[in-house]
């Protein structure tokens, strides 16, 4: 467990769960909007993350994918 996280003990075991997995793991977290989704994953997982996006609060799905593929255009350069 890390140490900046305070609280979200069973949310760190889902994590670890699924990072110490033999198989790929998806997980989506969903909650409202400043609640620490974003830090506990950039905590949690630190240098470990190979692959992130977020999605568009009410985006439409063109304006979803557009911003799923410039997020991996910035990521690469």
């Amino acid at each position: 467990m890390k140490e900046l996280i305070i609280g979200r003990k069973a949310e760190q075991e889902v994590l670890q769960e699924a990072f110490e997995s033999d198989k790929s793991e998806f997980i989506a977290i969903c909650g409202r909007r400043r609640v620490g989704k974003t830090f506990l994953v950039k905590e949690y997982f630190e240098n470990e993350l190979v692959f992130k996006t977020a999605g568009i609060h009410k985006g439409t799905f063109a304006q979803q994918i557009k911003s799923f593929y410039q997020d991996q255009c910035d990521k690469d350069s």
